[in-house]
C-alpha cells in the first residue's frame, strides 16, 4: 500500500484555505501536478525533495492570498452597479445620470413644498442645473446610441410624444362624445371606468406605435432590443414618473408623493442590479404596481381635508381611483418590448450607402 508523501498531504491541508469554487475547478488538477513533482523530486534525492518542499510551502501562502484578491474583485464586480448589462458596470456619473429623471420629479414635488416657505428660488436654481445635466445627457444618449444609463432620460424624451399624444387622444373622446351624456365626462361611475378601459388601449397601441416606429429608425436601438429586451422596458420606465405630481389642485399630497418616487427609483435601482431580464422586468412591474396605489391611498385620505371636499364628497373614490386609472396600461406597456424580439429580421429602414 502505497502511502502519501507528506508533501503532498501538506499541500492537500493548505489547498483548503483557498476559495471553495478555486478547489473545486483546480484542487484535483493541482494535487496530481504536485504528485508528479514529488516523484521527480524522489528520483533525484532528498535534497532535491527538500528544495520542493521549500518552495511550495514558500509560495502557497502568496497564492493563497492573491486568488483571494481576484475573487472578491470577481464578486464586487458582479455585484456593482449595472455589471450585467450590456455596457457593463456603470460609473459614478453614469449612475447619476440613470436617476436623473427621478431626481428631477423629487424637486418637482419640492417646488410645492418650498413655495412660501423661503426655498423656492434655491429649488429653481437646482432645477435648472438638473435640467441643464438632462439636456447633457440627452445629447450624450443620442449620439452613442441608446446606452443603458441614457434609457430612462431619453424614456422622458419619448415621454413628451407618447403620453402628450395619450392625453389628446383623451380629450378629443370626451369632446366628441359629450353631448350624448351632456358635459364632458358622464356621471356614472361605472361609465367613467369604462372610457377609462377604452383610453388604456389607445395608451397602449400609441407606445406600441411609438416602440415600433423608433426601433424602425434607429438600427442601434432594434439591436440593443434583441440583444436584452428589457433594457426596452427600461427606456419606457418613466412614462410612470408624471403620475406622481399630477394632482396639483390637492394639498398635503407630498409625502405620498415623495414615497410613490422613492419607489419608482427603488424599481430602477434592482434593475440595474439584478442579473435576469426578467427578474428585472418583474421589480419594474413591481415597482409600478405599489408607486400608484400609493398615491390613491394618498388622495383617499387628504380628500375630506380639502376646501373642495363638501361640494363633491360623492367624488372620494373617483378621485382616489386617478393614479391606478392607468396602471393596467402602463403595465402592459412594460411588457411589450417582449415581443420586440419577434420582430423579422427585415424590420426596420435599411440604409444604403453610396459607393465610392
Amino acid at each position: 500500500m502505497n502511502r502519501t508523501h507528506w508533501i503532498v498531504s501538506i499541500h492537500r491541508t493548505l489547498l483548503g484555505l483557498f476559495p471553495a469554487r478555486y478547489r473545486e475547478e483546480y484542487g484535483e488538477e493541482l494535487l496530481y501536478a504536485i504528485q508528479m513533482a514529488v516523484e521527480q523530486a524522489r528520483s533525484r534525492g532528498r535534497l532535491s525533495t527538500l528544495r520542493l518542499a521549500w518552495r511550495e510551502l514558500r509560495d502557497l501562502p502568496g497564492a493563497c492570498w492573491r486568488v483571494h484578491l481576484r475573487e472578491r474583485r470577481g464578486m464586487n464586480l458582479k455585484l456593482a452597479p449595472g455589471a450585467h448589462l450590456p455596457e457593463g458596470p456603470f460609473k459614478l456619473w453614469q449612475l447619476a445620470a440613470v436617476f436623473l429623471p427621478f431626481t428631477i420629479a423629487v424637486l418637482i414635488v419640492g417646488l410645492s413644498l418650498s413655495a412660501g416657505e423661503g426655498y423656492y428660488g434655491p429649488v429653481c436654481g437646482i432645477g435648472v442645473v438638473l435640467l441643464g445635466l438632462l439636456l447633457l445627457v440627452w445629447i450624450s444618449g443620442l449620439v452613442k446610441t441608446f446606452p443603458t444609463w441614457a434609457l430612462p432620460s431619453l424614456g422622458l424624451f419619448l415621454l413628451i410624444f407618447t403620453y402628450g399624444l395619450y392625453l389628446i387622444s383623451q380629450a378629443a373622446t370626451l369632446t366628441a362624445l359629450s353631448p350624448i351624456w351632456g358635459g364632458f365626462w358622464p356621471d356614472s361611475i361605472p361609465l367613467r371606468l369604462l372610457m377609462y378601459v377604452w383610453f388604456n388601449l389607445i395608451y397602449v397601441v400609441i407606445a406600441a406605435a411609438m416602440m415600433l416606429v423608433l426601433l424602425a429608425l434607429s438600427p442601434q436601438l432594434l439591436q440593443l432590443a434583441r440583444k436584452d429586451w428589457s433594457l426596452l422596458s427600461f427606456f419606457f420606465y418613466t412614462l410612470a414618473i408624471p403620475y406622481t405630481f399630477m394632482n396639483d389642485e390637492f394639498h398635503g399630497l407630498e409625502p405620498y408623493q415623495l414615497v410613490s418616487i422613492l419607489i419608482l427609483t427603488s424599481g430602477a435601482g434592482l434593475f440595474i442590479v439584478l442579473p435576469a431580464r426578467w427578474a428585472r422586468l418583474l421589480a419594474l412591474l413591481a415597482a409600478t404596481l405599489l408607486a400608484l396605489p400609493t398615491l390613491s391611498l394618498g388622495l383617499y385620505r387628504i380628500f375630506p381635508f380639502q376646501y373642495f371636499a363638501a361640494e363633491v364628497a360623492s367624488f372620494r373614490v373617483w378621485e382616489a381611483l386617478q393614479p391606478v386609472l392607468d396602471l393596467p396600461a402602463l403595465l402592459i406597456i412594460l411588457c411589450l418590448p417582449v415581443l420586440a424580439r419577434r420582430l423579422p429580421a427585415s424590420y426596420g429602414i435599411k440604409r444604403t450607402h453610396p459607393a465610392g
